[in-house]
């Protein structure tokens, strides 16, 4: 499992596939470990909470080497309504120094028959 990650601005965005959110579904959670230079890496684990949102059901923790992300279970198992749409779990966490973060759990649509092509142009090494 490969949670696909983005940082946009002071937003989190986690994209899912069908097969993670089965698994978030079921009560396991979902980790990603990216690799980085001289034996570090930064991870990324999502996990369902059988909390409710108003009982912190939602929380978010990170340190230098990751962030944790809590999600409540009655919320994961909201998604997955429709195949055709992109459905999202939104919420904002306050930052200590002021402002926030918005986190944005996604669940990413069925594969269309017609996937779109990609053409990848690698410059040469002079």
């Amino acid at each position: 499992m490969a949670v696909d990650v983005r940082f946009l601005g002071q937003a989190l965005h986690c994209h899912i596939s069908r097969a993670e959110l089965e698994r978030l579904k079921s009560g396991r959670a979902l980790d990603l470990s990216f690799p980085l230079p001289r034996h570090h890496a930064f991870r990324l684990n999502v996990r369902p909470s059988p909390l409710a949102a108003d009982r912190g059901g939602w929380e978010l923790a990170s340190d230098p080497t990751g962030i944790w992300l809590t999600i409540p279970r009655a919320e994961v198992e909201q998604l997955g309504q429709t195949t055709e749409f992109a459905e999202r779990l939104v919420r904002d966490f306050a930052l200590e120094e002021g402002g926030q973060v918005q986190v944005i759990l996604e669940l990413e649509p069925e594969p269309q028959a017609e996937e779109r092509s990609v053409l990848e142009i690698t410059p040469q090494a002079q």
